[in-house]
């Protein structure tokens, strides 16, 4: 079964992001229309405040959130995946990463 919602059911903070933070729990099936006309459907529940990836993420690739970089995936991410401490290795706050 397909939910459809608008982009008012997420936080996009910058262009740049390639995740975005629900704002109320998010249904698996919940189909979110990005700017752009771009669509993407959640593949599982999202928690309320945690982050969906809007595009695939690969494995080693950078999780862009405030137009920065945030973290580095540890596996592939599908878009409509949950992203959180499962598949990503958070590097906000740990001092500058080159």
């Amino acid at each position: 079964m397909m939910i459809k919602e608008g982009i008012e059911q997420v936080v996009l903070c910058h262009p740049k992001d390639n995740v975005a933070t629900a704002k109320s729990v998010l249904r698996r099936g919940t189909l979110l229309e990005l700017p752009g006309g771009r669509k993407v459907e959640a593949r599982e529940e999202i928690p309320f405040a945690h982050k969906m990836a809007l595009r695939k993420i690969s494995r080693g690739e950078a999780v862009i959130k405030y137009g920065e970089r945030i973290g580095k995936a540890t596996r592939a991410i599908e878009p409509g995946e949950w992203v959180h401490i499962h598949n990503v290795r958070g590097e906000r706050g740990k001092g500058s990463k080159k």
